[in-house]
């Protein structure tokens, strides 16, 4: 199941990166200006005109944390920042209910993938992998999540979202993490 859902991730990544064609136009079936779904005349735009973006989870996610085949619960919240459609850099702090190894660091790379676009609703894909700390362990996740974003269009944008994570301890005699959290966010385009 791990090698699948790995396999997943990284053919949608490679599947969505830019060709050496698409570097200096950006050409969608869906043509975008200032946000990600919303129709204009022109189907075609130059990179520099895309808006940077922020997202800022909206509440406190929950999420489900399965450690040494155990289960956790634990919160969790997410900042982020970047360019469509180069990706977001974000950093997530998670705080696990157990008597242990309570809070989770992350800093991850996420590579945003449109799946379908419409005037209000569009579906989104978001692949990523980073770095993993919770103070006594170290090592790298891969991610992927699956959601919407809904709204009448700039500048803020409702992101509920569903994502599956699989984090990879560098110490052997430790035990990997998965985990799987239910979000809902803001993204907002300047």
């Amino acid at each position: 199941m791990k090698i699948i859902l790995i396999l997943v991730i990284a053919i949608l990544f490679l599947y969505s990166w830019p060709s050496n064609s698409q570097t200096n136009n950006l050409r969608l079936k869906e043509p975008v200006y200032g946000n990600l779904f919303f129709k204009t005349p022109s189907a075609e735009y130059n990179k520099a005109d895309i808006p940077f973006s922020w997202y800022l989870a909206a509440i406190i996610n929950p999420m489900l944390v399965i450690e040494d085949k155990r289960v956790f619960f634990g919160l969790t919240k997410e900042i982020s920042a970047g360019v469509f459609p180069y990706g977001r850099l974000a950093l997530e702090y998670s705080y696990i209910f157990r008597s242990y190894n309570t809070s989770h660091l992350r800093f991850s790379y996420n590579y945003d993938v449109i799946l379908e676009a419409g005037d209000f609703v569009g579906i989104i894909a978001s692949p990523g992998a980073g770095y993993f700390t919770d103070t006594k362990n170290e090592g790298w996740f891969v991610q992927g999540s699956v959601g919407a974003l809904l709204g009448p269009g700039e500048p803020l944008m409702f992101n509920p979202y569903l994502k599956y994570r699989h984090t990879f301890i560098k110490d052997p005699a430790k035990s990997n993490i998965n985990d799987i959290s239910l979000g809902v966010g803001f993204a907002f385009f300047f």
